[in-house]
């Protein structure tokens, strides 16, 4: 199963109990996040989260029609991946 980074809560059944999770998992240092309240689309990023906890959220989501919102993918972590995290302004690899 795998947590994707960005999710949307549009169509969410339980808006108060899924905050609350993020804000627990906040909390116990397993995650950040950040909502933009304009689009109800939420930032999520993987601190300290093991398998366990990923399902657990995933299940959650998954119960409540909270869905991936792949249009703003990360696409700057691939990149950084595949050319080593060339800098620009240092002209070096």
């Amino acid at each position: 199963m795998k947590l994707f980074s960005y999710y949307s809560l549009d169509e969410c059944v339980d808006r108060k109990k899924v905050l609350a999770k993020l804000k627990s998992l906040v909390k116990e240092g397993k995650i950040e996040y950040d909502l933009d309240k304009t689009t109800d689309v939420f930032h999520i990023e993987d601190l300290d989260l093991d398998e366990e906890d990923i399902e657990e959220l995933l299940e959650m989501f998954d119960e409540n029609e909270v869905f991936p919102y792949l249009e703003f993918e990360d696409d700057e972590d691939d990149e950084d991946d595949i050319y080593g995290g060339y800098d620009e302004d240092e002209d070096e690899y």
